[in-house]
């Protein structure tokens, strides 16, 4: 990748993160559509729909990535 490429990614990947849930959930979607073809599993929309709720409502309490690979690593020792 050249630097100008890189950079326009770079600001695309911030600007994308800094959009509400709802809309890089919608954008997900569609690049995933644009590289794989539509996704058609019902369950795991359910599943992803469920899981936002959990979080928006206070019910589960998310943590760091650089967390959650810390304890699964340790989880293995």
């Amino acid at each position: 990748m050249s630097t100008s490429t890189t950079l326009s990614f770079d600001t695309l990947t911030t600007q994308a993160l800094s959009l509400p849930p709802e809309q890089r959930m919608e954008l997900a979607e569609r690049l995933w559509t644009s590289v794989e073809g539509p996704l058609e599993d019902e369950a795991l929309f359910a599943e992803i729909e469920r899981r936002e709720a959990e979080i928006e409502s206070g019910a589960v309490k998310t943590i760091p990535y650089e967390q959650a690979m810390r304890e699964i690593r340790d989880s293995q020792k």
